[in-house]
């Protein structure tokens, strides 16, 4: 799975990124080691996931997370 975050709201990116890992909102926060009602709150955008948050998927789930230049 390939996104370009500059199409989409962070939160938006957040879902797209547990949907592809296949997992339910409460799968993801056992493995992350978060409350379900945080996943929640950052899928909705009501509260914004640190990039700690993302390394910690990055890192669970082996899966790059890329910063690229735009050229």
């Amino acid at each position: 799975m390939k996104i370009n975050a500059k199409n989409y709201k962070s939160n938006e990116l957040f879902k797209f990124i547990r949907q592809g890992l296949n997992l339910t909102q409460e799968e993801l926060a056992k493995k992350i080691s978060v409350s379900k009602s945080s996943i929640e709150k950052y899928e909705y955008g009501t509260v914004n996931f640190t990039f700690e948050t993302l390394i910690k998927i990055a890192n669970t789930f082996d899966i790059d997370i890329i910063i690229e230049k735009k050229k």
